[in-house]
């Protein structure tokens, strides 16, 4: 089953889009399975406790708000969440 991300924003939001862009690249480097989706909607943000945007979730577990995560974060985080979904691991990007 393909990973999930959502990347959190409003519809003039160009770094949620500069966001979403370079998680794209991300994972077709990495050789992940994820399907990314952008969020602009205010109350699914809402629904899942987003204050401030851009933010990006990965299986509905939000690993950034109010900012973008550098490339090298983002990889951490993808990362730790494959290592979380076989049981060897735990999400943060404060590692």
């Amino acid at each position: 089953m393909p990973m999930r991300i959502v990347v959190y924003g409003t519809t003039s939001d160009a770094t949620a889009y500069a966001a979403m862009a370079q998680i794209r690249s991300l994972i077709r480097e990495m050789g992940v399975d994820a399907g990314v989706q952008i969020v602009t909607d205010e109350k699914q943000r809402e629904m899942q406790g987003i204050e401030s945007t851009p933010a990006v979730a990965i299986e509905g577990m939000t690993v950034s708000a109010g900012w973008v995560p550098s490339r090298t974060e983002l990889r951490r985080a993808i990362q730790q969440h494959i290592e979380m979904a076989s049981g060897k691991s735990s999400l943060s990007l404060d590692d």
